[in-house]
Formats: C-alpha cells, structure tokens, sequence
C-alpha cells in the first residue's frame, strides 16, 4: 500500500507540475520565482550550516563548498553524503526541508529548459483547444495587435497569432506568456481552405473574429478577402463571422458583407488610426457636456470648436465634432490652424465640398504655436467649447501646458484634447497644476465595437418595425452605410438624455416623459444631427432638378410595371439626399413627394420615431 501512496503521490505531484508549465505560463513564472528563491534560501542555510559546523572545513572552504552544493542544486546533484555525518541532518524534517530543496531547483532548472526548447510543445498543446469555442484570429503582429490579443487573453478569451519569418523570439515570448497561440504556417498567412479546416471554422455556435490589423492596409484587405473566399468555397455559414479591417472609409467595404444577396463576414468594423482616435475622442470628451440646456432641452450656447493640424487626423477629428455637435438652438463653428492645409486638403475639400459650404468652417494657414493661432485662443478662450490638437506629434507637451492654461483660466469646462497616433489624451487645469488623462488607441472595447453593434441592431430592429424577423435578419439586411448611420444614432442616445435633464437609470424607472417642447427640440437636433452625418460621409442636398428627374423615372415604372423601386429623394450611389434641408422645408418636401407617389412619407415623423425608441434603446 505504501508502494501505491508513493508512486501515484509522485505521479500527481509531477503531472500538476508539468501541467502548470505546459498551460499556465503566468502562474508558472510566479512560482518559478518562489521556488527559485526558496532553494536557494533552504539551498544556502542548510549546506552554509553544514559546511560551516563540519570540524574538518576551513571558513573559506566552507564558503566555496556551500556555493558549489547550491550551484549543484540545479544541475541535480546533492551532497548528503557530506551532511548526513552531522547529527543535525539526521533529523526527519531536516531531510524533508532537504530534498525539497533540490526538487524545488531542478524544477525551476526544467522550467528554464523547457520554455527555451520545449516552445512548440506547448505551443501543439495549446493549439488543441482552438478547434472549439469562440476564436480571435491575428493575422498580423504588431504593438496594436499584441496589446489587442493581451486583453482578450486577459478575459479568458482564445487567441491566434499568425507570424511571419521576421517575427522575433521575444514577440513569440510575449504570445506565449499571455496563453496564446501562434503559428507561422503559409495555410495560414494565405488564408487558405486547409488553415480553416484545420481550427474547425465550420462548427456551428461559435463566434470567430478575424482582426486584419497589420501595418499595411492593402495586406489587410488581402487577407481579409482571401479569408471571405475561403469560408464561402467551404460554405461556411455567415453567423458569428466579424472582421475588424484596418483601411480607410474609401474601401468598398460591401465586398466583404453578407447580405441577401451577396456572402460574406456577418459584421464588419472598418477603421484606421485616425477613426480609432476620433471615436474615442467622441465617447470619452462628448461635446454635449460642454453645453448647457434649459428645461425645453434647448441651448442658446453655441458649440465653437478650434482645430490645430489638418493632415488625416485633424480631418477625421473635424468630421466627428461636426456629426456629434449639432444641438437646436446652437450654432456649429470650427476653425483650423494648419501652415500646410492648402498642400494637404485637397482631396478633402472637394469630396467634403457640401459639409464646408454649409457650416461655418474656416482656415487659417498658420502653425498651432503661431501668433495668430495664439491670439486667436486668447480672445476667444470665453467661446469656445472645444479645442483639439490634431497634429500627430509627439512632442505638444508646451503647446498643452500653453493653452491649457490660456483656455481654462477663463472656460474651465472646456475640453482641451490631443489626438496622437498613440492614445488620446485629455489636459485639464487643475489646482495643483495641469492633469493629463489618456486613453490607449487600440482599446478593445473600442475597436470590437461589440456594446456599439448591439445598440445599433436594436435600433435598426426598432426602426424596422414588426415585419416578422429577429434582429439580427434585419442587421443582416442592412448595407455597410445604413449600419453606420445606425451606429452613429445609438451613440448620440446620451446627449438627448442630457437635453432632456434626466438619465438611464430615471428612464428605466418612469419613461422618457418629454414635454411636448423638449420632445420638439430633440427631433430638431435628431435631424440636424442626421444631416450632420450625411454630410461628414461626402453626401449632398439633392437639387430640385436631380428630384424631378428621379420623380419622373418613377412615374413611368409605376406606370409600365405597375410598381418602382426607386427611392425620389435617395440616390445613394451620386449620394444626394433630398432630406438634407432645413428642419421646416420637411414639411413641403412630404407634399412635394405625395403629389407624385401618393404617400405622405412624413419626415419629421421619422425623426420622433427615433427619440420616442430611447427608452426601448437603454434597457
């Protein structure tokens, strides 16, 4: 019996061990720490005492004889022989303590061999538990990627990362520390059918993300596609498939949707640096909270916004501070500051030609540190409501201090903001002096945009009405742009919850319970804020002539077919929309529209009906 208690005892105990290594990288690196440090302590005090009373050894060979036994600890070598002439080492738990200390080293001796050779051991191992459950795939490594796949791991998630010849022994030592897998196969750097096989992608009720983040975004857009091929040629279902794609809002993103009539990822996030830091900018600094409301949840404050740098970031953060400060009773004006705006703009004002012609927005050809950029901040600090340094440097450390102190001495509720390609970041004044408060570019909640996704289905499957399907058929229906246009409308949810001077929790609990005024000033800033919307997305006002034309298509098909599909006022693909007017022409363009189809459309109704699904928005 004592045989069995010994051999099984033994057995479990190493088993435990090599389980811990194999799986359990962080844990191992914490007890490899301890252990180390307990052999040597149990190492040196117990061999420095027996040399050390040996009547034989001298003080200096009793020195060299302890270091050598300890050092001899952790190539597996013991010197009880020497000790066990000593009365002290014929003591049970002095033999305990003993070999527990040579176990103890020549575990942390078999943990340092095993994580130098033993890495694609454990790395097979690990692989195995890919093939089920929900699965986040890297196809790329890079510092965004790495910090990405940390936090998922973090939360208990599974991760894979596709490397490259060039990928260096200490990146596959930060992938294995935080438990994830990698693997430098060509199947899967191509994307291939053999590669998807091999992780199961076509078991049903798992989730699998595919974040094409990498330094190029034509090799993200490579991947991205060869990946969608592969799935359809496998006939993969569409369900629980999302791509996080790294390129700009250019890409023709439907290429890569699942819809009725096309396959494809079930959800997809396109975004790169700049999006990254606007949106982040939008959630964490809302422009909202720099206005004030009244009981009719209308602001006579103007929102003022100064913008210094208007290469790539400083124009997506015009874009978003125009699509989210829009308030009725409140007048949108930004200015830039920018020495090479004429050089580098081009392009943007001429595709953005409608949104600068018809909100106040001006430039100044003049450095954020210039004079006039200086002068400018200086008399009308009181004004404005939001300042952004969008020059993607790295060294705007006194540019901060200097207007920190300029804006906050006469507004302190104003935000002070720098967009980086590294983080974003809030500078405020405070009394002991000025607080910097940043958030990292690559946040995961940002970047999955999973809290985003669903708000927005539940809004479009409102929007949709009873029409007999789930949420997620009507978000399958949806195209890339009516999805974002969804997205952008859930986000604005708390600043109508801020005009209309209640919260989450009171809605919950009572309702919305709008006067019939505040009900009016949020349907005036809900269209404002749409039109917004459609402007930052390169459309324009549709002109009267391009209407009648539409309108006369439309009467013929109805008159030839008995029916037409074509939407008057709509013409997404020169992107006109005859709706981006004034609030009160709405009301002539429904009769305009009814002469013609016979149905009032009621656009400002349309408007209400998206205030009045708040509350079934926050539950």
């Amino acid at each position: 019996m004592r045989i069995v208690i010994v051999v099984c005892a033994a057995c479990a105990i190493m088993m435990v061990l090599i389980a811990n290594l194999l799986l359990k990288p962080q844990a191992t690196k914490k007890f490899f720490i301890i252990a180390g440090g307990a052999a040597n302590f149990l190492g040196f005090f117990l061999y420095g005492y027996g040399y050390a009373t040996h009547p034989q050894e001298s003080t200096m060979v009793a020195i060299l004889k302890t270091l050598f036994a300890v050092f001899g600890m952790f190539l597996g070598k013991d010197g009880f022989d020497d000790m066990s002439k000593l009365p002290f080492f014929g003591l049970l738990p002095v033999k305990f303590f003993f070999y527990m200390a040579h176990i103890l080293a020549l575990y942390v001796t078999a943990s340092a061999a095993m994580t130098a050779f033993g890495a694609g051991l454990i790395n097979r191992v690990r692989a195995l538990t890919l093939r089920r459950g929900d699965l986040n795939i890297f196809p790329f490594v890079n510092n965004h990627t790495l910090y990405l796949g940390n936090e998922l791991c973090s939360q208990g998630k599974k991760v894979l990362f596709i490397c490259n010849k060039n990928t260096t022994g200490e990146v596959i030592a930060k992938i294995q520390e935080m438990r994830a897998v990698y693997t430098s196969s060509d199947a899967a750097s191509s994307a291939s059918e053999f590669f998807l096989k091999s992780i199961a992608l076509a078991r049903m009720d798992r989730q699998v993300t595919v974040y094409a983040l990498g330094d190029s975004v034509s090799d993200n857009i490579t991947y991205a596609r060869n990946f969608r091929k592969s799935m359809e040629n496998l006939k993969i279902p569409a369900a629980g498939t999302r791509l996080i794609l790294g390129a700009n809002e250019y890409f023709d993103i439907s290429s890569l949707m699942n819809n009725n009539s096309h396959y494809g990822f079930e959800n997809v996030h396109v975004f790169d640096d700049t999006a990254l830091a606007a949106r982040i900018m939008i959630a964490d600094c809302p422009p909202y909270k720099t206005l004030s409301f009244d009981e009719n949840a209308r602001t006579t404050d103007d929102f003022n916004v100064m913008i210094v740098g208007f290469g790539s970031m400083g124009q997506a953060v015009l874009r978003a501070l125009l699509m989210n400060g829009q308030f009725y009773g409140s007048h949108f004006s930004a200015i830039i500051f920018d020495p090479a705006e004429s050089s580098q703009s081009g392009a943007f004002k001429i595709m953005y030609s409608e949104m600068l012609e018809r909100y106040d927005i001006s430039f100044v050809g003049k450095d954020g540190r210039s004079d006039e950029a200086f002068d400018y901040l200086h008399r009308h600090a009181a004004e404005l409501n939001y300042v952004v340094i969008a020059t993607g440097g790295q060294t705007d450390s006194e540019m901060e201090f200097s207007y920190a102190n300029i804006l906050h001495s006469v507004h302190p509720e104003a935000y002070l903001v720098s967009c980086r390609s590294s983080e974003v970041t809030e500078i405020r004044t405070e009394v002991d002096g000025i607080v910097r408060k940043s958030w990292p570019l690559y946040n995961l909640a940002i970047v999955s945009g999973e809290e985003l996704d669903k708000d927005a289905m539940d809004l479009n499957h409102q929007y949709c009405g009873n029409n007999g399907k789930t949420v997620e058929e009507n978000w399958f229906a949806c195209d890339y742009f009516s999805r974002l246009s969804s997205e952008a409308s859930a986000d604005f949810v708390p600043a109508f919850l801020y005009m209309a001077g209640t919260t989450r929790d009171e809605v919950l609990k009572h309702g919305l319970n709008l006067t019939e005024k505040q009900e009016e000033a949020l349907c005036r800033t809900e269209h404002e804020r749409w039109c917004a919307f459609h402007f930052a997305h390169r459309y324009r006002t549709m002109t009267p002539e391009e209407w009648n034309e539409r309108a006369a298509v439309y009467t013929r098909e109805k008159a030839e077919k008995g029916s037409s599909n074509i939407k008057i006022g709509k013409n997404r693909v020169d992107r006109t929309h005859a709706c981006l007017i004034p609030w009160e022409e709405l009301v002539e363009l429904d009769e305009r529209e009814e002469s013609v189809t016979g149905v009032d459309p009621d656009y400002q109704e349309r408007d209400r009906h998206t205030i009045q699904l708040i509350p079934k928005l926050i539950v």
